[in-house]
């Protein structure tokens, strides 16, 4: 089944899908045009012009509606742009929505997209990014406390014994802590101390024990707090 209708078979199936989603189905869809050109009608009228009873004209609109958004977030990503030759409703991919030739390509943007480097620690963005990519959710997680644990004790001048929780412990001790702001509050050292510990203990130890199974999305959020707290050592 062609168009839209053979990604999303009904209208409830595709009012179910965000914009991220249904935006990428779409990019597949304008990728496989004959010609350079596409435009939103052309996606969208056959769904209408079938005359299905799994597409009926009273969900039109927020059918409509759902296509429109997910339209747009493709201009917002820098995935399609209007046509400067046929701006008359006509759009183009951009050389980044070119790129994405296939269901791979396609699939790999989606996953990174969770995890925007631009967001990340450059040692996170390195060494860490591309096992996400891969799929390799413990992995990473892991990785990315590792790296906050390796930056911790370089900044610290500890040896390689100090690790996990006791170094944090250490490092960041509010009475004696090579790594506490000695001019801050003591309530907020000893939160310090805690946040870098308790990082530790739950983010970096369970993983290298044993097969977690984090899931992707909760996988780039603790990759993205790894990142704010290298950030934080790098200001030290």
């Amino acid at each position: 089944m062609p168009g839209l209708m053979g990604y999303l078979p009904d209208a409830d199936s595709l009012l179910a899908l965000g914009p991220e989603d249904l935006g990428l189905i779409l990019l597949d869809l304008a990728q496989k045009e004959r010609g350079p050109r596409v435009t939103l009608s052309n996606l969208e009228m056959p769904l209408w012009n079938a005359n299905s009873p799994a597409y009926p004209q009273h969900q039109r609109m927020p059918v409509g509606r759902c296509i429109a958004e997910a339209w747009q977030w493709l201009q917002n990503e820098g995935l399609l742009m209007p046509d400067l030759d046929q701006p008359n409703g006509w759009f183009c991919l951009t050389r980044k929505g070119a790129a994405l030739k296939n269901t791979v390509d396609i699939d790999a943007y989606r996953h990174g997209n969770i995890l925007p480097v631009g967001l990340l620690h450059p040692k996170i963005a390195e060494k860490v990014r591309p096992m996400f990519m891969r799929g390799d959710y413990d992995v990473a997680v892991f990785q990315a406390f590792k790296e906050v644990e390796v930056a911790v004790r370089a900044e610290a001048g500890f040896s390689n014994s100090e690790i996990g929780r006791k170094l944090m412990q250490a490092a960041f001790n509010p009475d004696n802590g090579p790594l506490t702001d000695k001019k801050a509050d003591r309530g907020e050292c000893v939160g310090i101390m805690e946040l870098f510990s308790g990082a530790i203990g739950h983010c970096k130890n369970p993983p290298s024990h044993r097969e977690v199974g984090i899931e992707r999305q909760s996988a780039a959020q603790l990759i993205g707090f790894a990142s704010h707290l290298l950030t934080q050592v790098d200001r030290l």
